[in-house]
């Protein structure tokens, strides 16, 4: 499953263009909003952060209502919803992007697709930050109750995502090979409307 949804600066995207329109906690939410990741930082099966199972065809998808059943019930805190929108964006990236473009592809196209969809990403960091103005803000690291992460690794994912900035024009300027920006720019928009749809239920 590591290879098949999107990238740290694009949820960092995401959860700013949410939380311009929610007000939240800024830097909880934000940092919520990146924490299903440190499945990296533990050595985990992304499927246990991500609330990944399959249906009755075998594809993956992500519960993320399974998610909102066991945290979200009773309290809502900014970092909680973070988390949830987090997974409901990796949803909609899956099935807009990575199953239309990737999945389905034969074994040695597909190995060279998701070397370009990495590469991709790379060049995407600068050119999303760019396009939404995005400014890199103050995470702090706090304890949180979620059983599927370890919050001792979040100053690693806060690292990681000050370089993200900090190395943001180094590729920007390459063209894309097997994303297209506005396609990019469309699953996160929808990501965001479904985010915020889903605050209010």
């Amino acid at each position: 499953m590591s290879n098949i949804m999107g990238s740290r600066i694009m949820h960092y995207c995401i959860s700013s263009l949410i939380n311009e329109k929610l007000k939240l906690r800024e830097d909880q939410f934000l940092l919520g909003g990146l924490a299903p990741d440190l499945n990296k930082y533990m050595n985990q099966p992304k499927s246990i952060s991500h609330f990944a199972k399959h249906d009755s065809e075998g594809l993956f998808y992500i519960d993320y209502d399974a998610f909102f059943d066991k945290y979200l019930v009773n309290h809502k805190s900014p970092f909680h919803i973070g988390y949830y929108f987090h997974l409901i964006s990796d949803e909609v990236w899956i099935r807009e992007i990575y199953m239309k473009k990737i999945k389905w592809l034969p074994s040695e196209e597909k190995k060279e697709a998701q070397q370009k969809y990495y590469r991709d990403f790379w060049r995407l960091n600068g050119k999303l930050i760019d396009y939404y103005s995005i400014e890199l803000k103050q995470l702090i690291a706090e304890p949180f109750e979620i059983d599927e992460i370890d919050c001792r690794y979040l100053p690693g994912l806060i690292n990681d995502i000050s370089q993200d900035f900090e190395f943001m024009n180094d590729a920007k300027g390459e063209s894309l090979e097997i994303l297209e920006f506005e396609e990019v720019l469309e699953v996160i928009d929808e990501s965001t409307r479904r985010c915020v749809v889903e605050f209010i239920r």
